[in-house]
């Protein structure tokens, strides 16, 4: 497995002393960027020879996906802009969380039509995505976070129903565990899989020896699922960033190399 840090890039030559493989930084901001941003951007991650394999934050909340004002036609030139300054950056997946962007309006109950409103988004966005050879990871939320697509099925379910083989699921020990989510669905549903989140579930915090939580059953249904791809830490270290990245690139390791298989 690949381990990375969802950070910034002025974050990324530490992370990179300390022996991680990649750092997720953001999508939406990616996109955002003046040309001349961008081009700095590019320059340190080749002067680093340090990468943002995966992005986040795929959209900001000004755009809305669903209800009865959504409208893709302000989305599509900034996805065209990103994903082409994404692949120039070396990035393979795209996380697709945005639960702002995407979340059903106050009064809007019809879950059917925004389920379809999700998949023509994620038709669009896949094949644009997929013309720069990258992925999308669907990233189901916790509740408190989303009012849609909480639960790794409820991925797989609109990913399927793309019929895009460059749209798949994510996966994200922190809202799995908030959700009390089994981890069985996600090893049976593995062939899904594109990538992974985590953090402890008090604080979302850097996971930590000691920190009283047993990641085996998250990573053992990796094992069984076949997953080896990448885990990003999307959380808030404790004592740090230096402390808590060694420490938890060390705990991780360790899980990779002991989980069992069994769920």
């Amino acid at each position: 497995m690949r381990f990375g840090v969802c950070a910034d890039i002025d974050k990324a030559p530490l992370l990179k002393s300390v022996g991680y493989d990649y750092f997720e930084s953001s999508f939406s901001k990616l996109g955002a960027m003046e040309e001349s941003e961008f081009a700095d951007f590019e320059c340190e991650a080749v002067k680093l020879d340090f990468y943002p394999e995966a992005m986040n934050a795929m959209l900001p909340g000004t755009f809305r996906l669903t209800g009865e004002t959504a409208d893709l036609s302000p989305v599509k030139p900034f996805l065209q802009t990103a994903f082409k300054r994404a692949r120039d950056v070396g990035t393979r997946v795209v996380v697709f969380g945005s639960g702002g962007a995407r979340n059903l309006p106050e009064g809007f109950t019809d879950r059917g039509r925004a389920y379809d409103q999700l998949v023509e988004y994620l038709r669009m966005a896949g094949e644009l995505a997929g013309s720069q050879e990258i992925e999308i990871a669907i990233e189901p939320l916790r509740f408190g976070e989303s009012n849609i697509v909480n639960l790794y099925v409820e991925g797989v379910y609109l990913a399927t129903r793309t019929g895009l083989p460059n749209v798949r699921c994510l996966v994200d020990y922190y809202h799995a565990a908030m959700n009390e989510e089994d981890m069985e669905g996600i090893a049976k549903l593995g062939d899904r899989l594109a990538h992974c989140h985590i953090a402890r579930k008090q604080g979302r915090s850097f996971p930590l020896p000691g920190d009283g939580q047993d990641y085996s059953p998250f990573f053992n249904a990796l094992k069984v699922a076949g997953y080896t791809a990448r885990i990003s830490i999307e959380g808030n270290p404790e004592n740090g960033l230096e402390a808590d990245a060694v420490k938890t690139l060390e705990l991780l390791r360790s899980y990779a190399l002991t989980s069992g298989g069994s769920v």
